[in-house]
């Protein structure tokens, strides 16, 4: 890279968004099509026709607009940039791939296998003939059978396998588009089981608040207070509420705020457990931030279950907790309750590591991983 080179790439940096700057997933995209950019310049010098230099010329058009859905994103409505760059830039691939030099597609055979192996299934024909192909060529996997010297294939320069004929270098194109189409679509699934877990992690907030708005304008509606019998010393108290209690059973010490501390409560209990919670599940790598999003909907969830387990000990609906004696075991029993939210959440939790499992990074470098965990044994 020359000294131009450099100043022109550092200025182009530089007018990037704060936002993108700052995302590692365009970063990483960018990076990806950075290196599609320069396969396409190579691609356009060793092609001769005006068709394939059409193509070519269509890849960088599709190139240049992924790198404008990235650098356009906005933080809010990024879903968007993340579907029209992540199709443009398939696209550039399938496209360059149909006018590719043959020997050149032979030596890309083992990492387009991986990636047709982690989308399409073992007994799509696509799938197969790609997995034959690139058999004969020598860039099959280890179990496969050794190739074969054909009369009809051009020969491959090292005696090793045959080059793929342009009939099958087309076959792979249509086969990797495939495969892309797959991904893009497991991209989507993903997005919108973000966004539904935050809408829904939306509801328990607005609900919570809507709660403890009501129960401060009306606390005497339905209060948390528990009736020691008889009272427990030192306080002697007839009534025990959770921010005080009063020795004559006749008064009701309920104050305002009683549900937002029991709330409070549970939703710094479902925060410790969520925390714990985190490390079974696996980081991701891409634009949506599937783990933060399930941290997330266990705020409001302990935050509810704390005061649904108080009214339940309160109706006497668990045998012999019904009567608290002081604040504190009120307020005890709500972290419990909180922590409590996690035996709902954790099937939340395995949808949403499944979803995670079957999304691959923008780049190549999740390719082997995503070969081992799709390829049947």
């Amino acid at each position: 890279m020359t000294a131009s080179d450099e100043v022109q790439r550092n200025e182009a940096e530089a007018q990037q968004p704060r936002f993108v700057r700052r995302w590692p997933w365009a970063q990483r995209t960018l990076a990806h099509i950075r290196e599609l950019r320069a396969l396409a310049g190579y691609v356009e010098k060793q092609v001769s026709s005006a068709s394939c230099r059409a193509l070519v010329i269509d890849a960088r058009d599709q190139l240049d607009t992924a790198e404008r859905a990235v650098l356009e994103a906005r933080w809010f409505w990024r879903g968007s940039a993340v579907d029209g760059a992540l199709a443009n830039m398939n696209a550039a691939h399938a496209l360059l791939l149909q006018v590719m030099p043959r020997q050149d597609l032979r030596a890309m055979l083992p990492d387009l296998v991986a990636v047709i192996e982690s989308h399409l299934p073992p007994h799509d024909r696509r799938r197969v003939t790609t997995v034959e192909v690139a058999g004969e060529s020598g860039a099959g996997p280890a179990d496969s059978p050794p190739p074969r010297q054909a009369n009809g294939g051009a020969p491959g320069g090292e005696g090793n396998g045959r080059i793929p004929t342009a009939v099958q270098r087309r076959s792979i194109a249509e086969a990797v588009r495939a495969s892309y189409h797959v991904q893009e679509s497991e991209v989507i699934r993903e997005r919108s089981f973000t966004y539904l877990v935050y809408k829904w992690a939306g509801g328990l907030f607005a609900i919570a608040v809507l709660i403890a708005l009501l129960a401060f304008y009306f606390p005497a509606a339905l209060p948390l207070c528990f009736h020691p019998v008889p009272p427990v010393p030192p306080t002697h108290h007839a009534v025990v509420c959770p921010t005080g209690g009063a020795p004559n059973p006749g008064s009701l010490p309920v104050q305002g705020w009683d549900y937002l501390v029991v709330e409070l409560a549970g939703l710094i209990a479902a925060a410790v457990t969520g925390a714990a919670a985190l490390q079974q599940l696996r980081g991701t790598a891409t634009a949506s931030n599937v783990p933060i999003t399930l941290a997330v909907l266990k705020l409001p969830t302990g935050a509810l279950t704390a005061v649904l387990g108080i009214l339940l000990m309160q109706g006497q609906f668990l045998p012999g907790l019904t009567a608290l004696d002081t604040p504190a075991q009120i307020i005890a029993w709500a972290i419990v309750f909180g922590a409590a939210q996690q035996l709902f959440t954790r099937f939340v939790d395995e949808r949403g590591t499944a979803v995670m499992r079957a999304v691959p990074a923008p780049g190549p470098d999740d390719l082997p991983r995503k070969s081992e965990s799709r390829t049947p044994h």
